[in-house]
């Protein structure tokens, strides 16, 4: 079954409709969710990511997500995939956004955040490996490990989130 992915523009409005691979071949910006998930501790799930992933397999992150379908919300979107990918189930809390572009895919990105007492039930085919660190940790990490390019824009919202809610 084909996935159907809203085509929108620069402003987040939708101008159309593509399927998955169409949106991916013919970099048609979309939308997707990426969502942090906090211990009581305030620290973060750094995950390092499947080798089946179809962009950046085996790179390192400190998010997950995904797309969002055609005519879901984002909200909707991040509930779906923190249960799917993380059995996570807390409610979400909207953290920022920004703009994705990269050679591989152009999208705008809504960011939240999850906190759970629970040890995530990380999916296999998406996640590799996941530990929780401290912003330090992660940070050194980083210097060290390859991640996901949006790391440099996903960074300073943790950063600015994790300084408001000491």
């Amino acid at each position: 079954m084909t996935e159907f992915f809203d085509i929108v523009d620069d402003d987040d409005n939708v101008v159309g409709r593509a399927g998955r691979q169409e949106a991916h071949d013919n970099h048609l910006l979309h939308r997707s969710v990426q969502f942090f998930i906090f211990d009581p501790e305030n620290r973060i799930l750094v995950n390092r990511r499947s080798q089946g992933k179809e962009f950046f397999a085996g790179m390192w992150s400190i998010v997950l997500g995904g797309h969002v379908p055609s005519g879901e919300s984002y909200y909707d979107a991040v509930v779906r995939e923190a249960e799917e990918e993380a059995g996570v189930t807390s409610e979400p809390f909207k953290i920022g956004h920004f703009k994705k572009r990269l050679p591989e895919e152009s999208e705008n990105v809504m960011v939240y955040g999850f906190r759970t007492a629970e040890k995530p039930d990380l999916l296999a085919e998406e996640i590799e490996y996941g530990e929780f660190m401290t912003l330090e940790e992660a940070k050194k990490k980083i210097e060290e490990a390859e991640f996901i390019p949006e790391t440099a824009q996903l960074l300073p919202l943790l950063e600015e989130h994790l300084s408001n809610n000491a």
